[in-house]
């Protein structure tokens, strides 16, 4: 009774603010411009209220109407949780998403509803190209940040579908609105680069937080090459974009790697970060706790409910957690945090450290089956432990999460840590463990894997709650990613020009080293180095939008960056490998790695995937556009 009174406060305070954002702030923001309806397929709105003469006749005026631009783009670079979900990253409480099972229909819309968007872009373009007050440096500056806005649009369409309908000017009542898609994928991206080239020569190289510059612009550029790369047919076109992405990420200037990984994506150093080069920053003065992705990655216990279960230890703050967890990190992804072997300074797969081997038995599933929730969790893939030395000080804990990558730690709430000034244990009678609320497994806001996310999640009050306001941000561009494009790059062009492996394996050991406090990687061979560079992708980029469209790239580059497969193979092994959790006895002596059930197991991959569908409502509203433009396989 008491969870079900909490939980209809909390959704009470949610609609609260949700009539707030839907109703009160458009009414607030109305004064600048007000959005009318059109019956045209492309929408040509906003219209002026306030004369044109106004809004760019000056630079303040002028930069209110970029600004307002922002959040509608920026949204599409931080709303994650689709692109991780698909992959095995995050794992939801009840079942993994219907694009993770080839669930995807034509009726999807992959961002073909941002004309509006689009039209605000081309809107800064003209508008403020063709005004008599602004300053020419005025004009160059704005002028290039619409057009990095449309690049931004425009490649979150090109990633999902790979044709757009590209619209570089503002259409009016009398235009023809049923225009085609770019003729071909190619197209696509030229279109894109042209953008990001002008965007780079125009912008300036500092920008207040929050505001794109040039090094932005080329930290977009480096990734849109490696895209472009990966669907081209041309080997020259393939080379050319690698080369643009390397000198892309050379030309960023003013930002270093920032040691403090874990801050960049907190309280600690999300503005002074020497890291970040555009995020999207929230104010407590009109920011809550549900407002946020915390809300939906903390989970809700309370200490009655662990005195009735017998479970513990009890928090010192009774319900410094109480929000609504939909998501945990998988062990899929802990596994790929490397653990340095105390004995060769190697790092290696926690389960294959010298202090790992030599400190523990391998299992059978009978071993451990008391632990398991249900039969299925244990199966021939499973993996299952024990200690060989049962004295009282010796755990399973010490040989897995200790000497680990330093992400591992900025990243993952594992048992027996700190978290909130708390100490939370997901052993089998945890406070935090997968059944603490007395529940199955994918039935509760618990996490099912018995991993809880700490990326992302600030601490800047005891606890964080559906209405407790805070500051808050999001990473959209950081220099950390534009080196591991870089790395890429020169991954693909050490194919044919083997001089680019030992700087490629150089670059991407500059996060490996600073970011993860690991020893660098010596991989000698294009297969070792992908191998190492995966993983450092893997584990430097979750929960930033970017694991699931790196696989599609490795599936379309093939070789060596998808394990041996021909390009294009619909063999991509971490889109079709069941998700694992991980499940430790209350002693700490035994564990077992297991398959994580509840309608997360089933995941499948097909070729059709690579290009996703040209929405049905498109093709149906513009006459422009045929069933033969539909992509393959759809």
């Amino acid at each position: 009774l008491h969870k079900a009174i909490r939980r209809q406060r909390q959704m009470c305070i949610r609609d609260r603010n949700m009539k707030i954002i839907k109703y009160i702030v458009p009414a607030l923001l109305g004064g600048m411009l007000t959005l009318q309806s059109c019956e045209h397929f492309l929408d040509t709105k906003p219209t002026e209220t306030y004369s044109e003469e106004l809004v760019w006749g000056s630079r303040s005026t002028a930069d209110a109407f970029v600004l307002r631009t922002y959040p509608d783009i920026l949204g599409l670079y931080h709303d994650f949780w689709g692109d991780d979900q698909i992959t095995l990253n995050t794992i939801l409480r009840q079942s993994c998403p219907g694009e993770a099972r080839d669930l995807i229909n034509r009726e999807h819309d992959f961002g073909f509803n941002k004309f509006s968007i689009i039209r605000r872009c081309n809107l800064i373009i003209e508008q403020a190209s063709a005004s008599t007050a602004l300053s020419d440096l005025d004009k160059k500056e704005l002028v290039a940040e619409g057009k990095m806005l449309r690049a931004m649009i425009y490649y979150y369409q090109a990633k999902h579908c790979g044709r757009v309908i590209w619209v570089d000017r503002v259409l009016q009542v009398d235009d023809e609105f049923n225009l085609p898609l770019t003729e071909s994928i190619d197209r696509t991206y030229d279109l894109i680069l042209s953008d990001l080239d002008d965007a780079i020569a125009g912008l300036p190289e500092e920008y207040p937080a929050g505001r794109a510059n040039a090094n932005a612009a080329r930290a977009l550029k480096s990734e849109v090459c490696l895209t472009a790369a990966a669907y081209t047919t041309d080997a020259t076109r393939k080379k050319t974009l690698w080369e643009q992405a390397v000198v892309a990420v050379d030309a960023i200037q003013g930002y270093s790697l920032d040691a403090n990984y874990g801050g960049m994506f907190n309280q600690e150093n999300s503005y002074s970060s020497t890291e970040i080069i555009l995020a999207r920053y929230f104010s407590k003065e009109n920011t809550n706790g549900g407002d946020t992705y915390m809300q939906t990655v903390i989970p809700n216990q309370g200490n009655d409910n662990l005195k009735k279960l017998g479970r513990g230890p009890l928090f010192k703050k009774d319900w410094v957690f109480e929000c609504w967890l939909e998501h945990s990190p998988s062990q899929n992804l802990v596994d790929d945090y490397l653990v340095i072997d105390q004995l060769t300074n190697e790092a290696k797969k926690w389960n294959t450290t010298s202090q790992f081997v030599n400190n523990t038995n391998v299992i059978s599933n009978d071993a451990v089956r008391d632990l398991a929730v249900n039969a299925d969790e244990l199966d021939e893939h499973s993996l299952a432990y024990e200690t060989k030395d049962k004295g009282r000080d010796t755990r399973i804990n010490d040989f897995m999460y200790t000497h680990r990558d330093k992400r591992f730690y900025a990243t993952i709430v594992q048992d027996s840590c700190e978290y909130y000034g708390e100490l939370v244990t997901m052993h089998k009678t945890g406070n935090l463990q997968r059944c603490s609320l007395g529940e199955a497994p994918g039935t509760a806001e618990m996490g099912s894997t018995n991993y809880l996310w700490r990326k992302g999640v600030y601490i800047n009050d005891w606890r964080i709650f559906v209405d407790v306001p805070t500051d808050y941000h999001y990473v959209i561009f950081r220099y950390g990613r534009a080196l591991l494009n870089k790395a890429e790059a020169l991954l693909c062009l050490a194919k044919s020009d083997p001089s680019k492996l030992s700087e490629a394996v150089a670059t991407f050991n500059q996060t490996r080293t600073v970011h993860g406090g690991l020893p660098e990687s010596e991989a000698s061979t294009l297969v070792e180095a992908w191998k190492d560079y995966k993983i450092e992708r893997h584990v430097e980029l979750p929960m930033e939008g970017d694991y699931y469209w790196s696989l599609l790239r490795w599936g379309k580059y093939g070789e060596e960056a998808n394990d041996g497969q021909p390009s294009g193979s619909e063999v991509i092994k971490e889109l079709r490998t069941p998700a694992t959790f991980i499940e430790i006895s209350s002693d700490r002596h035994r564990m077992f790695i297991g398959t994580q059930g509840y309608g997360n197991a089933d995941r499948t991959f097909s070729k059709k995937r690579y290009l996703y569908p040209i929405p049905q409502s498109l093709i149906n509203a513009n006459s422009a556009i045929t069933e033969k433009d539909q992509n393959p396989l759809w």
